[in-house]
This record gives C-alpha cells, structure tokens and sequence, in this order.
C-alpha cells in the first residue's frame, strides 16, 4: 500500500503539468482556435488552389474539434461537482429539488370513467383503491405539472 500511495504522490506532479499545458484556460483556447479557423477558412475561401492552406484549415479544424470534446467534459465535470456538493447539503437548492420531485409525482385529480372530476385526496386515494379491486372500471389521471 505504501509503494501505490508513493507511486501516486511522483504521479501527481506530471499530472498537473500536463493539464496546465493542455487544458488549462480551455474556453479561452477555443475562442482563439475558432478565430484562427475562420481568418484561415476566409484565407482559403480568396484562394482556393492553395494545398497547404486547405492542410492547415484541417488541422485548425481537427484541434478545434478536440479542444471543444475537451472543453466539454471540463463543464461536465464542473457541473457535476457543483450539483453532487449543493445536492448533498440540507440547502434551499436541494430542498427545491426534491419538492420538484414531490409535485411531479403527486397525482392532483381523476376523472371517472362517468366524467366525474376528483380532486380531493382522500377521494383520489379510495378511487384508487376501488379501481385496484375492480378492474373494469376505468380513469384518466391527472398529474400535476
């Protein structure tokens, strides 16, 4: 367990230069990529015989295409993390998330299969109950939104 944790620790410095010079600053990098492409795509579109200006749009393109998936997964994560620690805590945000849950789930009213309207709950519930213990009675239910 000892060498892992070492092996891990040595890992971590590496792992940290990499990402500063790969993704660090990502949406400015995609700005800045996306400007190049369409100075370069304008380039090519005066001339359009020109092979190594048609090779450099490619690649402008393709590292536009990775720095966008990397962008991505950026926001992604962040957003993940951000929902898990407010998702965790007793806060106003998880509060509202489950009522949401709560109101979505919450059957308001049912109509009969004679087109009478139920609102009441405790009406709902014996409806319910009814329609369980006789299955050709029929009813349309109303979810609250």
């Amino acid at each position: 367990m000892f060498v892992l944790c070492r092996k891990l620790k040595s890992l971590k410095s590496p792992l940290k230069t990499l990402n500063k010079l790969h993704f660090s600053h990502i949406s400015e990098r995609v700005a800045r990529t996306e400007a190049n492409l369409e100075y370069h795509q304008y380039l090519l579109h005066d001339s359009k015989d020109d092979i190594s200006l048609l090779n450099m749009v490619n690649q402008l393109k393709l590292n536009l295409f990775n720095l966008k998936s990397a962008e991505k997964a950026f926001f992604t994560q962040k957003l993940k993390c951000n929902f898990l620690k407010d998702s965790d805590r007793g806060t106003s945000f998880f509060h509202a998330l489950t009522s949401h849950k709560h109101k979505k789930s919450f059957i308001s009213a049912i109509q009969h299969s004679n087109r009478a309207l139920t609102t009441s709950i405790d009406e709902v519930g014996a409806e319910f109950v009814y329609f369980l213990s006789k299955p050709s009675w029929h009813f349309i239910v109303y979810l609250s939104t």
